[in-house]
């Protein structure tokens, strides 16, 4: 690594400089080979780094490798040529599986970003999952009655990525629970209302699922709040109930019962409602803006004639998972 190269001309002119190096190696004590000789020529006073790779032959138990500048130095103010060695890494050339990791590999040419390593950012679609075997992930249909079987897939449908936190054991609820313990039935249903389209608020006739899930999970935190905040996302709930997690949506479904004045006590009904203090008016929902790397942005949602009869009264939600303007605004009006 050159931390400045250059050489300042008498008028003040700042210009380029050539520093030869050498890389030699020793083989089990033996005598030193050069296996590289070259120089560094340009100018810069922000830093350049040049990376070599050194094969090494067959030894009976070491190497040695060392770095010779052999231009000698200036020990001048009016020239930069300092050479330091930055790092060293060995490198095994041997094919190695790398479970449960994604690998990134980009090569380019260092000349285009001045020597210095850019920063690189990418947008991985994230884990392939359990899906319905009679779902199609892409279009977001279903096909014929499903038994029950799955198949691996890639989806954002929020319900069955709730379905992997349960049953996956590396990161999951999978070392104590089962297939068994979920009512995948009823998370069947959740994902079909899901998939639903709606309008995608750009106006038009635009349509767009109803709900869907992007999240990277970084941190460890307690299992319910986890299943808890990923029902949300759905407008969901969970809960435990003959030895299953059952989770709910708020959606349409048929009537459990019909409460009518001939089977209460007395023919009475008793009524309550919420304080003031809930009566929510306005909301402000925070999303990932992927048009700006995913960075939190701010939704405002606004009932003029709830605020002129209830006044300002502010929710403010976390919509996790989502990284559509239009989804949060829909879940900002359902928190009102």
């Amino acid at each position: 690594k050159w931390p400045s190269l250059f050489k300042q001309e008498d008028n003040g002119d700042l210009v380029g400089y050539s520093v030869n190096y050498a890389i030699d190696l020793q083989t089990d004590g033996g005598t030193w080979q050069t296996v590289l000789n070259t120089s560094a020529t340009g100018k810069t006073t922000s830093g350049y780094e040049r990376s070599h790779r050194i094969d090494l032959p067959q030894a009976g138990s070491t190497w040695t490798i060392r770095l010779r500048k052999i231009t000698a130095d200036a020990n001048s103010a009016k020239i930069g040529d300092t050479m330091t060695l930055q790092s060293f890494t060995e490198v095994i050339d041997a094919k190695l599986r790398y479970p449960n990791t994604a690998l990134l590999y980009i090569e380019f040419d260092s000349s285009q970003f001045n020597g210095s390593i850019p920063q690189i950012s990418c947008e991985p679609r994230g884990r392939v999952i359990r899906v319905p075997d009679n779902y199609d992930p892409d279009t977001r249909t279903y096909s014929g009655t499903w038994q029950g079987a799955f198949k691996w897939a890639w989806t954002d449908n929020p319900a069955w990525i709730f379905y992997d936190l349960v049953i996956t054991d590396r990161f999951g609820l999978g070392n104590r629970l089962t297939a068994a313990n979920i009512d995948k039935w009823t998370l069947y249903q959740v994902s079909q209302y899901c998939d639903q389209p709606v309008p995608d608020g750009k106006g038009g006739s635009g349509t767009e699922p109803r709900y869907t899930c992007n999240v990277y999970v970084q941190d460890r935190n307690d299992a319910y709040t986890v299943l808890r905040d990923f029902a949300a996302i759905f407008r969901g709930m969970t809960y435990w109930g003959g030895d299953q997690i059952v989770a709910l949506a708020d959606m349409p479904r048929d009537v459990d019962y019909a409460y009518t004045r001939a089977n209460v006590i007395d023919g009475r009904f008793t009524y309550s409602s919420s304080t003031t203090k809930t009566r929510y008016t306005t909301a402000l929902v925070s999303w990932s803006d992927p048009g700006n790397a995913y960075a939190d942005a701010m939704e405002p949602v606004f009932e003029q004639p709830l605020v002129a009869r209830y006044g300002f009264n502010q929710l403010e939600m976390t919509a996790i998972g989502c990284t559509r303007q239009s989804e949060a605004n829909r879940k900002g009006r359902w928190g009102i």
